[in-house]
């Protein structure tokens, strides 16, 4: 998951510089809508009654608007709204959706079994369906209620009572807006029950022939495994939801007055051998995100064989660990790129990937590298007081193969941040912590707390080595600088700013999980508004017509509006049909000629069309957070902010131009 920059709610609200003010922006557009719609209620007016008697009743509609809403009836809104749920159940489409939502359900499993990550599938697979099913919903139910009304006349028995044309459109929103709260409310429940059962698994040790556990010693040439380095003998559990872990062996002699080795994953038992001890520790290898805690006793009889001892041993495994994750990164605030020679860059070195959200540094001898700066590191925000946990995800190109079975090495090194008022006196930098690379997945690297590195003066003199504190030493002001190499020659590393983070402690996941389905409400109310506001002045197909292609249009608004920049290699859509036809690759102009500057100026046409009205609809993408909940990321406030300010503007806006079409419309025609 590419997780963006995201300001702060008062910056998107207020502009910075940077972004502009959303405040603005929701006023300009207010103003060129108020305009439009001016211009033209006059235009049908004049086709209506005339010119001259247009200006009279476009000022008579829109001086009745403010009274009509300040006198609006919270107990006829509420009867409206009463009434149409009553009508959209009466339709059965809500028993409909709830059925194909419970069919779904209970044979999704079927097919999620043995997937390479299960989490990701589950979260994926519940919240697209919810979001789909719910949104068709609202849209069924709204677009068609009062065309039907309008056309059965049934619409009269309202009409001739004391009902103005505001409460009839909010009531029919919180009618249709409470049915699909309502069946949210239920489907995310269920949803997250699915969830946790079908995940919730254990496993057993696998036994041989004769029902016995069996190790052995690590392979290391086995393809497609990377045993731990102190590994000494594995073995595997049962299969159990679709997938097996390798159980590794790590083992340390010592003394016996030696303090024992500390892992949070394991118990460690002593295993008596002569005048030592062996300490043995156990640790199950990660599978699709997931691990288990496991513990073990032993009695040594007399045997000095770990292996033998292993066989008559008591194992324990607890259940799934790692699951319902609500991350909280804390990123870095600037991230600077160096080239062979020590420049400073804002981008990496290209290696010729088409994606350009990694840069990249080469390895070996060379002054290439990547320094992250980030601020605001505090002990208060990590549940961990020995270890930090530092995740990565790295790109990997490879300018020759080498050992295909051999990871690139990283480097990580520490620094503290001494510029401008934030300036400490002294500077700690840190030895090299090195590591081998896994490539585009997440690594999490333990860092300790305690570091041993070398203190330096302001001048730069060497004051003392030894070992240092990361927060009360390195980031004593909040700020840290991380610096990453690749240690390999000719090799290269790629990452963004968004890749490498410290992970604080972890957000409940059940209020993440809620914030993921407040998503799904708010794209939920946005539609309704869509489908009653169309449904003033539209028949019922064109209203579902014309509520598809907003919502197509609002999830890949971020994709057109990069087509509207030109920034998608291969042109528009007639260059691309042209290029796809003659396979012409994109990357290559096309030959001058009146040919192409009759398809550029066609393509800017339809562009600046396409690019006018992802201005215009909602942007879906905002609205969605399942990615979030799928990857195991926390939904920050700010984002949940803005999307309820982007949804509020949206519903006010749509309400609006409901009750001018519907306060217009001859409803006896």
């Amino acid at each position: 998951m590419v997780v963006n920059e995201f300001p702060q709610i008062t910056e998107w609200l207020f502009g910075s510089a940077n972004n502009p003010s959303a405040i603005y922006i929701f006023f300009l557009l207010i103003l060129a809508a108020t305009l439009f719609g001016l211009f033209f209620g006059y235009l049908v007016a004049a086709f209506r009654h005339g010119p001259t008697e247009a200006f009279y009743v476009v000022a008579k509609v829109v001086s009745g608007a403010g009274p009509d809403w300040l006198k609006l009836s919270p107990r006829r809104t509420f009867a409206i709204a009463k009434l149409a749920a009553k009508e959209a159940i009466r339709r059965r489409v809500i028993l409909i959706v709830f059925a194909i939502f419970a069919l779904a359900l209970l044979f999704g499993g079927w097919f999620i079994t043995g997937a390479e990550n299960p989490e990701r599938v589950y979260i994926n697979f519940v919240m697209f369906g919810t979001q789909m099913l719910i949104l068709m919903m609202v849209m069924l139910i709204s677009a068609f209620s009062l065309p039907e009304d309008i056309k059965n006349r049934t619409i009269y028995t309202i009409t001739t009572k004391p009902v103005r044309a505001s409460e009839i459109v909010v009531g029919r929103i919180l009618g249709f807006a409470g049915l699909g709260t309502g069946l949210l409310i239920l489907m995310g429940i269920i949803s997250l029950l699915f969830v946790w059962r079908g995940l919730e698994h254990r496993h057993q040790i696998a036994t041989n022939e004769n029902n016995e556990y069996e190790f052995v010693e690590v392979d290391r040439n086995e393809t497609g495994r990377r045993a731990s380095d102190d590994a000494i003998l594995e073995t595997r559990t049962t299969q159990d939801s679709g997938h097996t872990h390798f159980v590794e062996v790590l083992r340390d002699v010592r003394d016996k007055d030696a303090p024992k080795p500390v892992n949070m994953d394991a118990v460690i038992r002593e295993i008596p051998a002569g005048d030592k001890t062996i300490y043995e520790r156990l640790e199950i290898e990660s599978v699709g995100g997931h691990t288990h805690k496991i513990s073990v006793e032993v009695d040594s009889d007399g045997t000095e064989d770990l292996a033998e001892l292993l066989k008559k041993a008591k194992f324990d495994i607890s259940s799934a660990r790692g699951f319902f994750r609500a991350r909280v990164p804390q990123y870095a605030e600037k991230l600077v790129f160096y080239d062979r020679e020590g420049n400073a860059k804002s981008r990496g070195i290209s290696t010729g990937d088409q994606w350009a959200y990694r840069g990249y540094i080469s390895g070996g001898i060379t002054l290439s590298r990547a320094e992250y700066y980030f601020d605001g590191i505090e002990e208060g925000l990590f549940d961990t007081s020995d270890k930090l946990p530092l995740e990565l995800t790295l790109g990997v190109y490879r300018s020759k193969t080498g050992d295909i079975y051999k990871q690139i090495r990283v480097g990580l090194q520490f620094e503290s941040v001494n510029e401008g008022e934030d300036a400490t006196g002294d500077r700690y930098v840190s030895e090299q912590l090195e590591f081998e690379s896994e490539e585009f997945s997440v690594q999490v690297k333990a860092i300790p707390r305690t570091l041993p590195g070398q203190k330096f003066s302001a001048s730069g003199e060497l004051l003392e080595n030894g070992n240092f504190d990361l927060f009360e030493d390195f980031a004593k002001n909040g700020r840290l600088k991380l610096t990453i190499r690749c240690l390999d020659q000719d090799q290269y590393l790629g990452m963004a700013k968004a890749d490498i983070y410290f992970r604080a402690t972890d957000k409940p996941y059940w209020w993440n999980f809620f914030k993921g389905y407040v998503g799904i409400w708010l794209q939920m109310m946005i539609v309704t508004c869509l489908g009653v506001a169309f449904s003033t002045f539209l028949s019922s197909p064109v209203v579902m017509l014309a509520v598809i292609c907003t919502i197509i249009f609002g999830f890949f608004s971020e994709w057109l509006q990069k087509l509207a920049s030109f920034t998608i290699e291969g042109g528009g859509p007639i260059e691309s049909f042209v290029r796809l036809i003659t396979q012409e690759n994109t990357s290559r102009p096309l030959p001058e000629g009146i040919v192409r500057n009759i398809m550029t100026s066609i393509d800017s046409v339809f562009i600046n069309m396409v690019g006018a009205v992802t201005q215009v609809v909602p942007d879906f993408s905002r609205l969605d957070f399942s990615d979030f909940l799928t990857y195991g990321y926390f939904v920050d406030n700010d984002r949940l902010l803005v999307a309820v300010f982007i949804s509020l503007a949206f519903c006010l806006g749509l309400t609006i131009l409901g009750y001018f079409c519907l306060k217009t419309r001859e409803l006896a025609a």
